[in-house]
């Protein structure tokens, strides 16, 4: 299992609006290998706000697809012209570790 996150660090007030580009049908739902996308919200810090955009992935083969398909280039056409966006920076991390409550 693999967790992409895409920390986005916004303009102060710009977070929620961002969010909702995440909201309808990007493509990502429909690749092999995704298993959810979430997004977080960090309150907001001297005049920025963080969103954490993060999805999860069966292997990184699966990752790679996305990121290699049309549906990808798609979604993020004109992603650059925001000019609320102050940074982005993008990890991988592979789950070693999950637990669920006792039932």
């Amino acid at each position: 299992m693999l967790v992409v996150t895409n920390t986005i660090k916004v303009k102060e007030g710009a977070g929620a609006a961002l969010a909702e580009r995440f909201a309808g049908a990007g493509g990502v739902q429909d690749m092999p290998g995704f298993v959810r996308l979430e997004v977080w919200h960090g309150s907001a810090k001297e005049g920025a706000e963080e969103l954490k955009i993060c999805t999860v992935w069966e292997n990184e083969e699966a990752f790679k697809g996305w990121t290699a398909s049309e549906s990808f280039r798609n979604s993020h056409r004109g992603a650059g012209g925001n000019d609320s966006i102050l940074g982005a920076s993008l990890d991988k991390y592979e789950l070693l570790l999950s637990r669920t409550p006792k039932q």
